[in-house]
């Protein structure tokens, strides 16, 4: 009971907005380019095991999508930002950076039954 109780005082207490303020959406941005960083630079790494590479790709997927994004906005009714891109750029470089603490993959030792 006490549970429901809490539930329910914080439904009337707080003032939610699922949609968000459209004229601040630098969080969006960065979450966007730290997800599109962090799929490719892990991704590029489990294939190449290169860091740097790996690093430099994701960092740079982020970019090219920010820019194309910026790119596309116009077309769409919305103008274009740089803070935007900025974001999406800042996101990607933490994004990117999910493999630094990653260990090289070691090849599986095969055992034969025979």
């Amino acid at each position: 009971m006490k549970f429901f109780l809490s539930v329910l005082m914080v439904c009337f207490c707080f003032n939610l907005n699922a949609q968000g303020d459209p004229g601040k959406g630098h969080p969006q941005h960065f979450v966007a380019g730290f997800v599109i960083a962090g799929a490719t630079s892990f991704l590029v790494y489990k294939k190449t095991d290169n860091k740097l590479k790996s690093w430099l790709i994701g960092a740079g997927s982020a970019v090219v999508i920010g820019l194309a994004k910026e790119a596309i906005d116009p077309l769409i009714g919305k103008e274009r930002s740089f803070e935007d891109f900025a974001y999406t750029f800042l996101g990607g470089v933490v994004g990117a950076s999910i493999i630094i603490p990653l260990k090289k993959s070691k090849p599986k030792k095969t055992t034969y039954l025979f």
